[in-house]
């Protein structure tokens, strides 16, 4: 930071090609730095983006469906109840903080209000739960996720979250329909 002495020391004149060289030495480094953090940023949306769809795929499969109902829109559009913000707003915020189950909240929120049937899996029957509240898998939505992996639709990082919990899963029993490894079904 120049100070008054430096002024007076100096003269403005020299200060201000001082200033000038600096700012052209460091101009590529400093746009170099923006560049990086720039595609950072969009590496972190690409990530958050594919962590909501995946966890959404699984809570909530018809979501894409919704998302594309113009009920829906025009729902989010009106203010939530308790706090009196616009449901769109809280939307786009819990996504922005990369919170997929508030994202998910709000498809549920739709249907509970359109009085339809919770989301279903891709068996038909509701997402399941275990005594502790924790998600019991099925081989169709692992399969489905499996899929989505292969079409590039889950990134590196978004896959080893799926894949810790589902052998997590596996190993608490929460998968319906799990084989060992000789590829028979594990009967508790």
């Amino acid at each position: 930071m120049l100070t008054r002495q430096d002024l007076d020391n100096f003269g403005p004149e020299l200060l201000d090609v001082a200033q000038r060289a600096a700012q052209h030495v460091m101009a590529p480094e400093l746009q170099q730095l923006h560049d990086e953090n720039q595609q950072l940023r969009e590496e972190v949306t690409r990530a958050a983006k594919t962590t909501i769809d995946q966890y959404l795929d699984a809570n909530v499969p018809n979501w894409r469906e919704i998302n594309n109902d113009e009920r829906f829109h025009q729902w989010l559009l009106m203010p939530e109840p308790y706090s009196g913000v616009i449901r769109d707003r809280l939307l786009k915020d819990a996504a922005h903080a990369a919170n997929a189950p508030r994202v998910a909240s709000f498809f549920k929120g739709f249907l509970a209000a359109a009085g339809q049937a919770p989301a279903r899996t891709t068996g038909g029957r509701a997402a399941a739960r275990s005594p502790s509240g924790q998600r019991i898998y099925d081989r169709d939505e692992i399969t489905r996720m499996w899929n989505l992996r292969r079409q590039g639709k889950i990134d590196d990082q978004a896959w080893a979250r799926w894949e810790y919990e589902l052998c997590r899963a596996s190993a608490e029993g929460r998968v319906r329909g799990a084989l060992n490894a000789d590829g028979i079904p594990i009967t508790r």
